[in-house]
């Protein structure tokens, strides 16, 4: 079958499945049925239910964003807000996910990525680190 041809409810079922194996936001939903080919009079109407049957909430993406940004890719503060600004999501969904960051893995995660940069000058162990969205004031 075509994807012209899908129904509104094959759409959504696609858009439930999609949300159902990790954590997205709107703009990766409608990102995805975008690519699916899907009509994009479709869009608003799919993420209104994916809202409220609560596929697609703002907090939680935020926090799992946050928490995977800081574990898995050792990201600071600056770069991670920015990241969450990108998609549009709530101001109060992502200041109550920064808010949520564990100190202990951000502060070992610095550390970390200092050592690592142990042999570069200062300047350029400063400008990785900056790009990398920790604060002046956090790395020194």
């Amino acid at each position: 079958m075509a994807n012209r041809e899908l129904s509104k409810a094959e759409w959504l079922d696609k858009a439930e499945a999609y949300c159902a194996r990790s954590e997205h936001c709107a703009a990766d939903v409608r990102r995805k049925l975008t690519e699916w080919g899907a009509p994009s009079d479709l869009f608003d109407e799919i993420e209104e239910i994916l809202y409220e049957r609560d596929f697609l909430n703002d907090a939680r993406f935020c926090q799992a964003y946050v928490h995977d940004k800081v574990a898995f890719q050792a990201w600071g503060r600056v770069k991670i807000r920015a990241g969450l600004q990108a998609l549009h999501l709530p101001s109060s969904a992502i200041s109550d996910a920064m808010n949520a960051i564990d100190e202990t893995q951000y502060k070992a995660n610095l550390k970390a990525l200092i050592a690592q940069r142990k042999s570069d000058s200062e300047e350029k162990r400063m400008r990785f680190l900056l790009q990398r969205g920790f604060t002046y004031d956090e790395i020194k």
